[in-house]
């Protein structure tokens, strides 16, 4: 009884971690999977290491942590943080994250290619300081200029907008993230259509009615390809070879093949009737 998204605990007998939940149909049931690479540096608390055992074999000195029961249960974080800003990533985020250590759940990522942008992610169960915020703003680029913003002090919800040249360059959602993926999509596309300026800060979990935002998943974040190119090549015939030599996907860090095996085993399966 999960959705897609929701903040939940993942406890074992020797420590626990708050992530998204996502569903994957690959997985059987009773089994949950973490990947091993996000340490405390972009995820708040060490990972799955806080999980796992430090148990290693004394031959090979291969680390047991491929394996460990835990129990997953959704935890209440009402307040959500989103901010998305392109331009000098490793400066900003050198600046950023340790200001979120008082956050419970709180996440660093980088999305696109071409113009590279730090995304955050966060959530607390209590306000954070309005002076902290301001900070925040200030190393996100929002604080003054030509930024869209709204205040609601009673609910606690801030929202910010950068514009320049007819683009989104900095986004900051407070207190209420509903517009967060499709705000990050039209960032993503590039110019955004003077009829949705006004519905920006609005608590939409869509874009606005008529108003079409492609909501592509960035599948590999190395070349800047997205989960429709790739399943536009599989749908041409391309195999994980023709995919990587066409699209250049899986061909760089290549943490992105398993993702793509998945969907191409999910073309090949029969139609079940």
């Amino acid at each position: 009884r999960l959705l897609d998204g929701q903040l939940v605990r993942v406890d074992s007998r020797r420590g626990s971690l708050i992530l998204p939940a996502r569903q994957d149909e690959s997985l059987q049931h009773g089994q949950a999977f973490l990947p091993m690479h996000w340490g405390d540096r972009f995820l708040k608390g060490l990972g799955i290491n806080v999980l796992t055992q430090a148990r290693f074999d004394p031959l090979s000195k291969q680390p047991a942590l491929k394996q460990a029961g835990v129990q997953v249960e959704a935890v209440e974080l009402p307040w959500q943080f989103f901010a998305l800003v392109e331009g000098q990533v490793q400066h900003r985020f050198e600046a950023l994250r340790p200001l979120f250590e008082g956050f419970e759940y709180a996440s660093f990522s980088l999305s696109g290619r071409d113009r590279a942008a730090l995304v955050i992610r966060a959530a607390t169960r209590s306000v954070p300081d309005t002076e902290l915020l301001k900070v925040i703003d200030r190393l996100l680029n929002l604080a003054e200029g030509p930024v869209l913003a709204y205040d609601d002090p009673h609910r606690s919800v801030g929202k910010r907008v950068r514009l320049e040249h007819g683009r989104i360059v900095a986004l900051r959602l407070a207190g209420e993230t509903a517009a967060s993926q499709w705000l990050k999509s039209l960032w993503l596309d590039g110019e955004v259509d003077p009829d949705l300026r006004r519905w920006l800060l609005a608590p939409l979990s869509t874009a606005p009615h008529g108003k079409r935002v492609e909501n592509d998943r960035t599948l590999c974040n190395c070349m800047n390809i997205g989960q429709a190119a790739v399943h536009a090549g599989i749908a041409q015939g391309l195999d994980l070879a023709g995919l990587k030599q066409r699209l250049g996907c899986g061909t760089s860090c290549g943490s992105c093949v398993p993702e793509i095996k998945r969907l191409l085993a999910q073309a090949e399966a029969p139609i079940r009737v």
